[in-house]
């Protein structure tokens, strides 16, 4: 008999079908938003242009707050003055530590935000260090040099005040005081983008671009999108800068433009923090759905008995909940029984008992009423079979969100799953009570 049990088990583990096994994890899945983007930043950007020709020698370096009357620059007929200002910085022995904290402000966020993949932004960081150091230089010996300047004559130079107010910037690209609405496609191709920096001791004509001043803290985003219905009923959304992973929040708009959908980010701060940058790399940060991990493949559905919650009572020796049931004796009697079967699922207004519980056309009596309910409608519930103990169980699951192979159920369902549960895979192959064969 031994023998005979141990060749049966064995044909029936080697030769019998096995069911795949899924431990349930913990997951999270993106609801709406997936993936980084490429921002083109709009700002309220004003280009001052050279009252004549000369050598132009910056006091204030980039990303420098300005005020209307605040001297800017030197603009120099004779060039003479260029070569007064390196003698006089000789004899600054050490910068500012303002000036300092200023040029390491301006590493760091290169280092920060370097790409190896665009290698040309080592050519303008180049750039931008040599101007801002000319720069703080010429603002801190411009005192030194006053009587020598007067002794040049007034015809050879003149010092250039601001007549606006806002945040100076020693570059040109194109996109001053572009709008939304003159927004293209093209615009997104970094490799098509130019910038133009103005540096200390450049030779300008009449005319030329000298500097910017950005003169609001309110700027824009404009991002290319796929699809405008994920920002539908939002107002704002919150995002994440990848240059530094600061986080923000901005008001949202879309709009549709030559066949292309694009979305427009508003801020209201952090305009100085990506002032050198005209593209901005952002992540959208939604509300993800957290909870257990299943495989698609793993949901079946069950059929159960609704019943109205009203016709649910307590009853017998017990405080365990149950229906009074209506039975009819061989003479034709009838008598109530309360039974108490188990009720997969409650809600604010229906019981879901499994349908081995009742049969159909079974009576149920209201408690203290004569009401009746005949049992009869049924629903189909997802669930997901475990089989902790070897013996298929089903588990009703509520799904919180998805991807492509996965759902995320709630943890908190009662009765239902749990973490490190074992989930068969196929649940359409298996019945409640099945013995499975792992």
């Amino acid at each position: 008999m031994i023998l005979i049990y141990l060749v049966v088990y064995f044909c029936v583990y080697f030769f019998g079908s096995r069911t795949s096994i899924y431990e349930v994890t913990q997951g999270s899945v993106a609801s709406v938003f997936d993936g980084q983007y490429t921002g083109l930043a709009l700002r309220e950007e004003t280009i001052v242009t050279s009252p004549g020709t000369g050598y132009v020698n910056f006091f204030v370096g980039d990303a420098t707050p300005i005020s209307v009357g605040e001297q800017t620059y030197i603009l120099d007929s004779s060039g003479k003055i260029s070569a007064k200002l390196e003698e006089a910085a000789k004899n600054q022995s050490i910068l500012s530590e303002d000036n300092l904290n200023q040029i390491k402000d301006t590493i760091h966020d290169f280092d920060t935000a370097f790409d190896p993949q665009n290698y040309y932004d080592v050519y303008a960081f180049k750039y931008r260090l040599e101007s801002q150091i000319l720069d703080l230089i010429n603002g801190s010996v411009f005192e030194s040099i006053n009587q020598d300047l007067a002794e040049l004559g007034e015809n050879t130079y003149q010092i250039v005040s601001s007549d606006i107010s806002g945040v100076v910037m020693h570059n040109t690209d194109g996109y001053e005081g572009m709008t939304t609405d003159q927004i293209e496609s093209s615009d997104f191709k970094k490799a098509n983008y130019q910038k133009h920096i103005i540096k200390t001791n450049d030779l300008v004509s009449e005319g030329d671009p000298i500097y910017k001043v950005i003169t609001s803290e309110t700027w824009k985003l404009v991002i290319q999108i796929d699809d405008a219905s994920a920002f539908e009923e939002k107002s704002y959304v919150n995002i994440e800068f990848l240059k530094d992973n600061i986080t923000a929040s901005a008001d949202v708009e879309t709009f549709t433009k030559a066949g292309n959908t694009y979305a427009v980010l508003t801020f209201d701060k952090y305009m100085i923090r990506y002032l050198a940058d005209r593209y901005v790399q952002i992540r959208i940060l939604d509300d993800t759905d957290e909870g257990l991990k299943i495989p698609k493949t793993a949901v079946a559905e069950r059929q159960y008995y609704k019943i109205p919650i009203e016709y649910q009572t307590q009853g017998g020796n017990s405080s365990d909940y149950g229906f009074n049931k209506e039975v009819i004796g061989e003479d034709g009697s009838t008598s109530i029984t309360f039974v108490t079967p188990k009720i997969i699922r409650t809600t604010d207004t229906t019981c879901y008992v499994d349908t081995s519980e009742f049969n159909a056309g079974d009576i149920l009596i209201k408690p203290e009423t004569n009401d009746r309910y005949q049992v009869n409608e049924k629903e189909n519930l997802q669930g997901v079979y475990t089989v902790n103990n070897g013996f298929a169980a089903f588990r009703l699951i509520e799904i919180i969100g998805e991807n492509n192979t996965f759902y995320i159920i709630s943890s908190k369902m009662s009765g239902g799953v749990r973490l490190y549960d074992q989930v068969i895979r196929n649940g359409s192959k298996v019945s409640e009570g099945d013995v499975v064969n792992r």
